[in-house]
């Protein structure tokens, strides 16, 4: 497997909903497909900006407080029900959004920046993203950043050197598929050991055809139904 574009092109193109995603460019292709609503990682934006030291000092700033801003009404909004969600984004940190890439959007145009600097590449980043940044203000299951998924995937990226061993593509395949189960069974709140154990057990005298029985959440539905 590689970082070709087919790839997420091909598992993505029937997706519809809310796509979370850094600014990788295949993800900016997936955003023009109708029914998927790109929500980009502002965490992402914001670490450019971090990271361009240079620059316009007091314009970065700015640009990183309200960025600040926005991440503290989300924390707040997360805490309230989706209807006041969704009043305290198109409220509050629309303005702010607006504003944000009113001052990106001149500065840029002023001219007078070093290509290659970090902040104009900051900018640059930001602007680029612009037209899908607002995404997750109309969409209380949207979120600001990416985190969610980065910290989903961060034991993958930890261990991806024991990855590179798995002794074949398929064994590749058959390593996500397992990791992609416990995930979900920890998300779900389910002992991954307990699934895993129960399934193996279990899987060589089920029907094929009704596999999906064995997925996590309708294994945990069958258990709840069967204390009740």
């Amino acid at each position: 497997m590689n970082r070709n574009h087919e790839h997420p092109l091909k598992t993505l193109k029937n997706y519809q909903g809310i796509f979370h995603s850094d600014k990788y460019g295949v993800y900016e292709k997936l955003a023009k497909i109708k029914g998927i609503f790109w929500c980009p990682c502002m965490a992402h934006v914001r670490r450019k900006f971090v990271e361009a030291e240079g620059g316009d000092p007091e314009l970065r700033r700015r640009i990183l407080r309200k960025i600040r801003y926005l991440f503290l009404l989300e924390r707040v909004a997360w805490a309230r029900s989706a209807e006041e969600r969704l009043r305290i984004r198109q409220q509050i940190e629309q303005p702010i959004l607006d504003e944000l890439t009113r001052m990106v959007k001149e500065r840029l145009l002023a001219g007078g920046l070093l290509p290659k600097s970090n902040f104009a590449k900051a900018l640059n980043y930001y602007m680029g993203l612009a037209p899908y940044l607002p995404n997750y203000l109309n969409h209380p299951d949207a979120r600001l950043d990416n985190n969610v998924a980065e910290r989903g995937i961060r034991p993958l990226t930890i261990g991806r050197k024991n990855w590179l061993f798995v002794g074949s593509e398929d064994g590749g395949r058959a390593t996500a598929t397992i990791l992609s189960l416990v995930q979900t069974c920890r998300n779900l709140k389910i002992n991954p050991q307990e699934y895993l154990e129960d399934v193996l057990r279990r899987i060589m005298g089920h029907p094929a055809k009704r596999i999906a029985e064995l997925l996590p959440d309708k294994w945990l539905a069958a258990r709840n139904d069967a204390t009740l």
